[in-house]
């Protein structure tokens, strides 16, 4: 695979990623009812996890390279 055929997937998926977290994310995170926050802090804490280990990882994978 040539270089130019990787950059155009790795971005294309990365636009895909970031366009699916403001379409499904953001709106599920605004317009709930706060009814129980503690379901609420733990839903939040699994997302920014999640975030933060893919951030992580595509770090930890730039420096291997």
């Amino acid at each position: 695979m040539n270089d130019k055929v990787l950059i155009i997937a790795i971005f294309s998926l990365l636009g895909i990623g970031i366009l699916s977290v403001f379409l499904i994310v953001v709106p599920w995170v605004w317009d709930r009812g706060i009814s129980n926050w503690q379901d609420i802090l733990i839903n939040d804490g699994l997302i920014i996890g999640a975030i933060f280990l893919f951030v992580y990882g595509f770090y930890m994978n730039t420096r291997m390279h």
